[in-house]
């Protein structure tokens, strides 16, 4: 991987700059001509479609600026492409990108559960209700902002939500909808079929 970091600085510079030089460019492009040729011997539509292909991830291409993990991943995906093989670099990092953005999804949501674990007991209550297919329901005035909740659905399930208009709390969910309280009306929308439910509700 000889002067890779080198060639895609100047490839970066010359397919982002309005003022770059006409040889840089033809330099790049020059050299993803070539590739794209060694690949497809005598197939020239087939070099067409990698010629515009790289062009495109080369336009398109960022190195990260400030974010160690990311800058990690995109310094291992030059290391392990070809030379001028843009679009190999591209889809290596967006790869490692989606599987960093899980991480962290997943380990946020491991700390927001510790967290609302270790307040919830010190929460003041807003409502507890009971259902007859055995559900409890502990809601509780959550500290983040004024309309946060807390809501607890079983004693393992602690879920942030928001207090909506009158005696309506919605939480769960990529939305934050997936149930919605509604006095004493319960509306289960986690999955399949939206079910209602009617309980015994204790407002405080």
């Amino acid at each position: 991987m000889r002067g890779l970091p080198q060639l895609i600085t100047l490839a970066l510079i010359a397919s982002t700059s309005g003022h770059a030089k006409a040889w840089d460019r033809d330099t790049v492009y020059g050299q993803i001509s070539k590739l794209c040729e060694q690949r497809n011997p005598d197939d020239w539509p087939s070099q067409d479609d990698c010629i515009a292909m790289q062009r495109r991830a080369l336009q398109t291409l960022r190195p990260p600026r400030r974010d160690v993990d990311f800058l990690a991943a995109y310094e291992g995906c030059k290391s392990a492409a070809s030379e001028f093989d843009f679009a190999s670099i591209q889809q290596c990092f967006e790869d490692k990108i989606a599987v960093l953005n899980r991480e962290r999804a997943a380990a946020a949501e491991i700390a927001e559960k510790a967290e609302l674990a270790s307040e919830f007991p010190k929460l003041s209550i807003i409502v507890q209700c009971s259902f007859a297919d055995g559900r409890k329901i502990d809601i509780r005035r959550g500290s983040k902002h004024p309309d946060a909740i807390v809501a607890k659905i079983s004693p393992e399930r602690l879920l942030a939500g928001k207090s909506g208009v009158g005696y309506s709390y919605e939480w769960g969910g990529a939305q934050g909808s997936d149930y919605r309280l509604d006095g004493n009306q319960l509306m289960d929308r986690s999955g399949g079929p939206v079910k209602l439910f009617m309980g015994q509700c204790q407002y405080r």
